[in-house]
């Protein structure tokens, strides 16, 4: 009878671990949310894990701002939740608070041991309020040239073990490719479930026009951070615009505003914007399920169609 039960025993455990790993192999859909329109409007089937964008670090260095209305992201996670699926907070943007760019908040709190502290600490309740899946870290970008990449490295390792203590995960943003990533240092990136790759906006500096996210920008960020920095590809989620832009730094209309305008949705190009249309979505998302990705990330929901011309529904394509 024992000899059977240790039998049995092993053989549930043998079907877990299994589950654990189909589970683990899962290609994710990661989604970020500017709560523009409301959570019952988003295509969840088509989604696997959402991003609440954004939680402001207060400019104490040390906390989070208050949202303005927490309304929004209880809605989602209810209803995220409903559908089984995971949800985020994401920390920091390019517009963090005080202009594009200006991550000094992020500074002030990660340069000092107390500060980090009671940063983890006040993250931590956040996530506890509000009942999220994890902590999405958009700090853009921790200095490679300064003290900041060491000071990331601890922000992340204290951040880290506190959520993976809790069962919560964390993952971060990080630039498309170049020198500025190495801000980024590895031992940070391994503390993390996941990076999303953020392979668009390389329309800066150049004195001509040109796309911002093309195909070989997805085959050069993936490079950058698989081969150069060596993080496991299958860590990295390759990120795919829902907006586009008319060179050199300048924003253009999203996705589905360029449809009603009357752009192709199977085009990439429309009266000076440059974007993503469902032919390369589905293309970037074959060649990242097909080189061992996550997934795939997107900015931003909102941004999509609700019909056959749906970019999501060019992901599940590409990613069939």
């Amino acid at each position: 009878m024992k000899k059977n039960a240790a039998y049995v025993a092993v053989f549930l455990l043998t079907i877990l671990n299994s589950f654990a790993q189909t589970k683990s192999k899962e290609f994710k859909v990661v989604g970020y949310y500017v709560p523009t329109i409301p959570a019952e409007q988003i295509p969840i089937d088509l989604l696997t894990h959402i991003n609440f964008a954004f939680a402001i670090p207060a400019k104490t260095g040390d906390t989070l701002e208050p949202l303005r209305d927490p309304e929004p992201l209880k809605k989602l996670v209810s209803f995220v939740h409903k559908n089984k699926k995971q949800v985020f907070i994401s920390i920091g943007g390019w517009g963090i608070g005080d202009g594009g760019g200006d991550d000094t908040r992020f500074h002030k709190m990660a340069e000092r041991p107390e500060g980090r502290r009671t940063f983890v600490k006040n993250v931590m309740k956040f996530v506890r309020t509000y009942n999220v899946d994890g902590v999405d870290l958009d700090w853009e970008y921790p200095d490679e040239d300064s003290r900041s990449a060491d000071d990331y490295v601890a922000l992340v390792n204290e951040l880290g073990d506190s959520l993976h203590l809790k069962g919560k995960k964390l993952t971060a943003a990080v630039i498309s490719y170049g020198k500025k990533g190495y801000g980024m240092k590895k031992e940070a990136l391994d503390k993390m479930d996941w990076i999303n790759l953020m392979a668009y906006d390389d329309d800066y500096g150049p004195s001509y026009i040109k796309a911002h996210s093309p195909y070989s920008l997805a085959i050069k960020s993936l490079d950058y951070w698989t081969k150069e920095r060596q993080i496991p590809v299958h860590k990295t989620l390759l990120g795919l615009p829902f907006y586009s832009k008319k060179g050199m730094g300048n924003y253009g209309p999203d996705y589905k505003s360029l449809l009603k305008d009357g752009a192709s949705p199977l085009d990439d190009y429309w009266k000076g914007a440059f974007y993503n249309g469902t032919l390369t979505i589905e293309q970037k998302t074959r060649m990242a399920k097909e080189r061992g990705c996550g997934g795939v990330m997107i900015w931003e929901i909102s941004c999509d169609t609700n019909d056959e011309y749906s970019l999501l529904k060019a992901i599940k394509r590409g990613a069939q």
